[in-house]
C-alpha cells in the first residue's frame, strides 16, 4: 500500500520514478516488487524506458508473480507497439515459466482476440 500511494500522491516528483525502480529490482519481497512494477507502468507509461523495464522484469525477475505482472502491465500499457504482440507470443510459448505463459497467453487473448494471428 505504501508503494502505491507514493506513487500516486508523488508522480510528479523527478525522485519517485528512481525510487520505484529500486523497489521494482532490489527489494527482497516479491510482493513489493510487482507492485513497484505494477506503478511504474501505470505512472510512467509514457517514458519509452519503461518497455524496456517491463520486458526486463517479465522475463528475468526471480519471481513469476512479479514477472506475470510485468507481462500484463506490458500489454495493457502497449498494446498498440508493433513488438509487443509478438513479444507476448514469445513468453507464451517460450518462457520457463508456466504461470508467466499462462499470462501471456490471457494478455493476448483479452487484448488481441480478433487479430488472426493471435489464433495460430
Amino acid at each position: 500500500a505504501a508503494v502505491q500511494e507514493l506513487a500516486k500522491n508523488f508522480k510528479d516528483d523527478p525522485e519517485t520514478k528512481s525510487w520505484l525502480k529500486e523497489r521494482a529490482t532490489k527489494n527482497d519481497k516479491w510482493d513489493v516488487r510487482r507492485t513497484a512494477v505494477e506503478e511504474l507502468a501505470k505512472n510512467f507509461k509514457d517514458d519509452p524506458e519503461t518497455k524496456f523495464f517491463l520486458k526486463e522484469h517479465a522475463t528475468k525477475d526471480d519471481n513469476f508473480f512479479v514477472r506475470g505482472a510485468a507481462v500484463q502491465e506490458l500489454a495493457n500499457h502497449f498494446k498498440d507497439d508493433p513488438e509487443t504482440k509478438s513479444w507476448l507470443k514469445e513468453r507464451a510459448t517460450q518462457d520457463d515459466k508456466w504461470d508467466v505463459r499462462r499470462a501471456a497467453f490471457q494478455v493476448l487473448a483479452n487484448h488481441f482476440k480478433d487479430d488472426p494471428d493471435t489464433k495460430s
